[in-house]
Formats: structure tokens, C-alpha cells, sequence
């Protein structure tokens, strides 16, 4: 499933993302580009970062990606 439209980033991408290390929402939206553009993405990514065991949100989630 397709988590960020404008960068064409799948659910499958954040996961081996975030599975080769621990990882916070911003390093995701520097690896990635998720969240950097219109940011309607960024409280599901950060919401996989969570199930996944990382970092996730910490209260960056909201910054990052903001417009």
C-alpha cells in the first residue's frame, strides 16, 4: 500500500527502512522523502515507526513534513 502519494513511498519501503536500524520519523523523512512534501502521510508513517518497535512519534511527527 502506497503511505506517501507525492514520493510513490510504499508501507513495504518503511518497513525495510526502519527494519535495517531503529530509526525516528525525521531520519525515515531524510532516507525516504516521506512526509517532506504535502505531509498528509506523515501520522501513518510515524504510526508504522510505533508497530515496528522505533522511535516513531515522539512529538516530532507533527513537525516534520509541516507546511
Amino acid at each position: 500500500m502506497y503511505v506517501c502519494i507525492c514520493r510513490g513511498i510504499t508501507e513495504k519501503q518503511i518497513r525495510q527502512v526502519a527494519q535495517q536500524r531503529p530509526c525516528s520519523m525525521q531520519e525515515l523523512s531524510a532516507v525516504t522523502g516521506v512526509g517532506v512534501d504535502c505531509g498528509s502521510c506523515t501520522e501513518y508513517a510515524c504510526q508504522l515507526l510505533q508497530d515496528l518497535g522505533n522511535q516513531g512519534c515522539d512529538g516530532e511527527c507533527l513537525s516534520v513534513g509541516a507546511r
